[in-house]
């Protein structure tokens, strides 16, 4: 009798710090980091005098379970990369890092304790969980500007979560008319992240200053990148790729590496022409040496000749041999 109205007392004050728990709003995860979901218990129940079970839930998925006693902590079975503080039966603090962040974790998570030898686990937080990823720099290209004429600016940008508001603007204030935009949107290969390119054609001066905004909601980030930062001339080539057309753009690099295959034929050309006039300076002077020791005479450069005066070979003793 005693057991039954412990728990039932327990029950009650678990009860009162649930109120006290709420998430009032969705907790934001970053893909590819780690977050933290909330939970403290405010309970006046001690609950380090008791034997208790808790478990972290993913809708009904169970992803956390921990054993508590009063000397020891026992993790029985954990998903993927999960943490409660080991001394969260002391200090009340039952918050899990849930860890390397995917699209899929964006759900509703609830924490539950039970006590021992107790059917029914009663429900202490739940939270609320919201992903969102970056999207990776972005860059402004356009062709060269002419007076007159109808120019294009194209930017990029991918990897982030979810689809955000992007918007053109021209000299910091005026918004181009939306007939003179085309946005591509599609998502990356094995994966909901975004890649999203916009084109820009319009009539403007070469010094005119051209901004792409993008907006991230979830993560309260915006990003502005002007022409000004990239003032690349750029080659179009329309293509059909997963469905979405996309402008390949052709900058500096291009002549850079014109330039530099034109510097290299010239340094190759003067090597080749050095090294001909220094063979032929050479083979000028083997001749020139040649001719000195034979005296204009032609000559073989490995005979010598050997002159024998005939007096004193008559002069020498004969020998038998």
């Amino acid at each position: 009798m005693i057991n039954v109205m412990e728990n039932t007392y327990f029950s009650a004050l678990l009860l009162a710090s649930l109120i006290m728990s709420q998430a009032e709003e969705c907790i934001v995860g970053v893909i590819e980091e780690h977050v933290q979901l909330p939970c403290i218990y405010n309970g006046v129940k001690n609950l380090t005098s008791l034997l208790l079970s808790s478990e972290w839930k993913r809708d009904v998925e169970v992803i956390h379970t921990t054993n508590w006693t009063k000397q020891q902590e026992d993790t029985q079975n954990v998903s993927r990369s999960t943490t409660v503080p080991s001394s969260a039966p002391n200090s009340g603090d039952f918050t899990m890092v849930l860890r390397d962040i995917r699209l899929s974790d964006a759900q509703n998570y609830s924490f539950h304790l039970k006590l021992q030898g107790q059917e029914n686990s009663i429900l202490v937080c739940t939270v609320c969980l919201t992903v969102a990823g970056h999207f990776s720099h972005t860059t402004v290209l356009r062709e060269n500007i002419v007076n007159g004429e109808k120019t294009q600016l194209v930017c990029n940008t991918r990897g982030g979560f979810p689809a955000p508001n992007i918007y053109w603007i021209i000299n910091h204030t005026q918004r181009p008319p939306k007939t003179t935009i085309i946005t591509y949107v599609n998502t990356l290969p094995q994966s909901q992240l975004y890649n999203i390119t916009s084109v820009l054609s319009i009539n403007i001066s070469p010094d005119t200053v051209v901004a792409y905004v993008i907006e991230n909601d979830v993560l309260n980030e915006t990003s502005t990148t002007t022409n000004c930062e990239c003032p690349f001339s750029f080659w179009k080539h329309s293509s059909l790729k997963d469905g979405v057309k996309s402008n390949v753009v052709h900058g500096r690099l291009s002549k850079y590496l014109w330039l530099f295959s034109t510097v290299l034929c010239v340094v190759v050309f003067l090597l080749v022409a050095a090294s001909l006039c220094y063979q032929r300076n050479l083979d000028r002077d083997i001749k020139r040496r040649n001719h000195f020791r034979c005296g204009g005479d032609s000559c073989s450069e490995d005979t010598e000749l050997i002159v024998m005066d005939m007096k004193l070979w008559a002069s020498l003793p004969e020998t038998d041999v």
